[in-house]
């Protein structure tokens, strides 16, 4: 999971444990508002009616004709005010729940309660407020800011999602910079535009980290062409001066066979040195890709060119190609010697009376080459490393693979073609060269031989 997103599930979990402890303790919360709002208002209405009986006189609401007490309940019984003469030393100050008796029906009423003296006289004056009502605006608190609360932490959550893509984008450009180098010696080091001096440090260590690796590829490319330019001249004194001694009428004949190994020896060193140092130099780019090549024919001449290998080891070849496609920018010779490694392989490695299919077909992503043999396979353990030129692989007769795999896999590479192979041991190989979509042409026919020959 990416950061970011990570970032954002954390910043989210942690606002939704947040708002579950707001939910749990919000009713106590809340009701403790209501009862500290109800108070208040109690209080003010408290010193409206003193200020009424200040202005007004007492008279206003005791009077002789109504005896010495006054009382007021609003329709719904929510509120009432009374007030009434008592012994003059009593005296009431207080806040508190209380029932009450109304048209006989028992209420529950916050009262507040309060005692003041006026013409030598004590009065209670007392105003309630029911407490269902209390209650019921307490829920409508509740409810109001428990919907705050949730648009409170999705607008966070969503703020939090932009700051953090903010926050992470010269990680997010560090990260594509490196995924758009296909090898180390494309990438160039860049400065990060930014104030955050982790991904500062992050940047200049990678900057540093792959411009080692760039020298390091750099020498490792440079010694394997200069050692491969240094053996072939040695080599070819060598190979020069067997033959010599080979065509010399006075070599005795028990010297010849010995010389013709060592001139077979040679061969295969000289054969080694020429891969390397066209491995070196595709690495190095010092091949151009200026040629459009139609990969049906290219398929053709292969199979034209190698026939007589076919022939003599009693291997059928067939080529087949179901649609039209051309690679442009590409490198014809190069293509020619990875489809001819392949195809050679194929023939050394088949069995007898054995099969080799090279098939071309379109697919989602592109064009697809196949070359499938029926020869003797490779073993699962040797099959993710069958490119390494570091491995050496090994037949079943004991001869080793060489470098013409790896040969394919950097010609391949070059030209931006992904190989896969697929095998069982003992039975198949097949490999299937993914050619890129862009180079396909629209009018392409899905079905049917665009060519077939029988070799």
């Amino acid at each position: 999971m990416r950061l970011q997103s990570k970032l954002a599930l954390f910043s989210a979990a942690s606002k939704v444990i947040i708002l579950l402890l707001l939910v749990v303790g919000l009713p106590l919360l809340v009701n403790k508002v209501a009862l500290l709002n109800a108070d208040e208002r109690l209080l003010q209405k408290e010193a409206k009616m003193y200020k009424i009986i200040e202005e007004q006189g007492i008279g206003t609401f005791i009077t002789g004709e109504t005896g010495d007490a006054y009382g007021s309940y609003n329709l719904f019984r929510e509120e009432f005010i009374s007030l009434e003469e008592i012994s003059s030393g009593k005296v009431v100050n207080s806040i508190e729940n209380s029932l009450r008796k109304v048209d006989n029906e028992i209420v529950k009423y916050r009262v507040l309660s309060s005692t003041f003296d006026l013409g030598g006289k004590r009065y209670l004056l007392e105003i309630g407020r029911s407490l269902a009502t209390i209650e019921n605006n307490s829920k409508t608190l509740q409810g109001y800011a428990l919907y705050f609360l949730a648009a409170v932490v999705l607008l966070t959550v969503f703020t939090d999602l932009a700051f953090s893509k903010i926050l992470l984008r010269p990680l997010t450009l560090i990260v594509k910079r490196l995924q758009r180098v296909e090898h180390p010696s494309a990438f160039t080091p860049k400065d990060l535009k930014t104030t955050t001096t982790d991904f500062l440090y992050l940047n200049n260590t990678i900057n540093a980290m792959m411009g080692q690796i760039q020298e390091a590829f750099q020498k490792e490319k440079e010694f394997i062409g200069n050692v491969s330019h240094e053996l072939l001249t040695p080599v070819s004194i060598l190979q020069s001066r067997l033959e010599n001694l080979l065509s010399d009428p006075d070599t005795p004949d028990a010297m010849l066979e010995k010389l013709v190994d060592n001139l077979r020896t040679l061969h295969r060193l000289k054969n080694i040195i020429q891969a390397l140092l066209l491995i070196s130099r595709i690495e190095n780019e010092q091949y151009l890709r200026n040629e459009n090549v139609d990969i049906p024919q290219l398929a053709q001449e292969v199979a034209e060119e190698i026939k007589e290998r076919a022939e003599a080891r009693e291997v059928s070849l067939q080529v087949e190609m179901e649609a039209d496609y051309t690679l442009e920018k590409a490198n014809q010779s190069l293509l020619f010697t990875m489809l001819f490694n392949v195809v050679n392989n194929a023939i050394k490695y088949n069995k007898p009376e054995g099969t080799i299919l090279v098939k071309g077909q379109p697919s989602a992503q592109g064009f697809e080459l196949l070359v499938k043999d029926s020869g003797v396979g490779i073993t699962q353990e040797q099959l993710p490393h069958i490119f390494s030129r570091f491995k050496r692989m090994h037949a079943p007769d004991g001869e080793s693979h060489g470098l013409g795999l790896t040969i394919v896999n950097t010609i391949a590479h070059f030209h931006g073609i992904e190989v896969d192979v697929q095998s069982r041991h003992g039975e198949e190989t097949t490999f299937r060269f993914r050619f890129p979509k862009a180079n396909l042409p629209e009018s392409v026919a899905f079905s049917g031989n665009w060519a077939q020959n029988r070799v």
